[in-house]
């Protein structure tokens, strides 16, 4: 059984965190509460965002919640 590969955009996440001027994964954690590894996973695509870490994410790097959900 293969297994099947979620597509997100996670791009949107490490743009985000970029242009915020957070050099790192790290930092984008700390300032959310989430633990690195979800940032990591979040922004290399391999995992799905939900709503509660969209909102946290947003408010750290200053953007609309939705932009991260599309």
């Amino acid at each position: 059984m293969t297994e099947e590969k979620k597509i997100y955009g996670g791009w949107k996440v490490r743009e985000a965190r970029l242009q915020a001027a957070i050099g790192t994964q790290k930092e984008l954690a700390r300032r959310t509460g989430l633990a690195p590894n979800i940032i990591s996973d979040l922004e290399r695509g391999r995992r799905s965002m939900s709503p509660t870490w969209a909102l946290r994410i947003a408010e750290a790097v200053g953007v609309e919640y939705k932009t991260l959900l599309e």
